[in-house]
């Protein structure tokens, strides 16, 4: 058979075929701003994320720092109430004339003989709560009676009066009158008081 056309043209002459086209390079772009977009989105996210919970931690601290001040208020405003705090002092100046009352009768007990037992039992049977004694001297005077003195607190001007007349009623203290000598220590304070004993129209009962 024989050929009718003859091609002149080789492949080397044919244009090269770039891999890259410009749809490609649309493709590629569009992915890279798809990519970017999304990126971007997490971004923003997490930073609003993350501001939300700064606005979050910010106000509850203005909300502790409020209840902060608040209850600092209130501690400041809150005062111990007069009454009681007068009556814990005045209890606790009892126990602590009791315990040196206790100290003292326990130092002494040796030289306290069997005649002088029956007035502490008298002083026993008398006591008062409202009158409590810190200090008792019991002195024998030469070629005379013996001579009592008491030392203590009372709770209201008629407490040691009161006393008074009941230990006049004891057998070992009858026949005996005291002087009494009272010092007021203030408002919701004992007062202090000490007594002394004078014969009077018999002797005391040993």
């Amino acid at each position: 058979m024989i050929k009718t056309s003859v091609n002149l043209y080789s492949d080397n002459l044919l244009p090269i075929q770039q891999r890259l086209t410009l749809t490609r390079l649309m493709s590629v772009l569009g992915l890279f701003v798809v990519i970017f977009i999304v990126l971007y989105g997490v971004v923003m996210w997490q930073q609003q994320q993350l501001q939300a919970k700064q606005q979050q931690a910010s106000h509850d601290n203005v909300q502790l720092n409020d209840q902060k001040i608040a209850l600092e208020a209130q501690i400041a405003a809150r005062k111990p109430d007069s009454a009681l705090v007068a009556q814990v002092e005045l209890e606790e100046q009892r126990l602590e004339l009791k315990i040196r009352l206790k100290d003292e009768l326990s130092q002494r007990q040796n030289l306290i003989s069997k005649g002088y037992s029956p007035m502490l039992t008298d002083l026993a049977s008398v006591a008062d709560a409202n009158v409590w004694l810190s200090h008792i001297s019991i002195v024998q005077q030469d070629n005379g009676p013996q001579r009592v003195e008491f030392e203590g607190y009372g709770r209201n001007p008629q407490s040691v009066p009161l006393w008074i007349d009941k230990l006049k009623n004891t057998e070992t203290l009858k026949g005996y009158a005291f002087s009494a000598m009272t010092m007021d220590r203030g408002d919701d304070q004992p007062l202090m008081f000490k007594l002394t004993s004078q014969i009077s129209d018999k002797e005391p009962s040993q």
